[in-house]
């Protein structure tokens, strides 16, 4: 005759007791295996510091590069802020418009280094106007280098077809630039422009338009 068969119920089984016991080995393996092995762990500057080898070199090291970094962007910043105090020159549309404004009436010399106002032409007008009143650099160099005013006549309008940036004539105000392949011209509005004409004319201003038919009608404008 077989014995009777005994269900347990599960709320009998020992949970609590078990799960410590699992638990308990588990903290017991890792406690060796944590420390007597070089496995590396995030507590490793906790763990050389408990066993008198200070912290890990990888964290001073990882330290060092972070202060590297620092140390670089704060050189980065020195820089920029030097840059600025030596004055990397900028200047508004209105600034070049008014500043050209100041030299009508003004002569023109074919081929002048613009070492002095009306010692000029078309271009060397606007490098006068721009490099020496402004301090803006030029197509290629900038005011006073060797090849350039008040040394050399320096850049021409096929020079200045590539100064700039590009714009259409909707867009042309104050201060952008008009070049032909024989003259060049500083807008001081959307419809007028001065430049250094011709010793008949001298350095004057003229309706923008009527300027590019004269000219072949194929105007570049640029914005500097």
């Amino acid at each position: 005759m077989a014995e009777p068969k005994i269900d347990t119920p599960v709320g009998n089984v020992p949970l609590i007791p078990t799960a410590l016991i699992v638990m308990g080995s588990y903290l017991t393996w890792f406690g060796v295996h944590y420390w007597r092995t070089n496995v590396k762990w995030p507590s490793d500057p906790v763990k050389g510091v408990l066993t008198g080898k200070g912290v890990p070199a990888a964290t001073r090291a990882a330290s060092s590069q972070s202060n590297l970094a620092q140390s670089l962007a704060n050189v980065g910043a020195s820089a920029a802020a030097a840059g600025a105090a030596a004055g990397i020159a900028s200047a508004t549309g209105s600034q070049i418009a008014d500043d050209a404004l100041k030299y009508q009436g003004q002569g023109y010399v074919w081929g002048g280094n613009a070492d002095r106002p009306g010692n000029w032409d078309c271009s060397s007008f606007v490098s006068y106007v721009l490099g020496h009143d402004l301090h803006l650099p030029l197509p290629g160099g900038k005011w006073g280098d060797p090849g350039f005013p008040p040394h050399s006549h320096g850049p021409t309008t096929t020079q200045y077809h590539l100064y700039g940036t590009p714009i259409n004539r909707g867009q042309v105000q104050a201060g952008d630039l008009i070049v032909w392949s024989d003259h060049i011209a500083i807008a001081t509005s959307n419809s007028e422009a001065i430049s250094a004409h011709s010793p008949a004319l001298g350095t004057s201003v003229s309706n923008l338009d009527r300027e590019n038919a004269a000219h072949g009608g194929n105007a570049s404008y640029r914005r500097v």
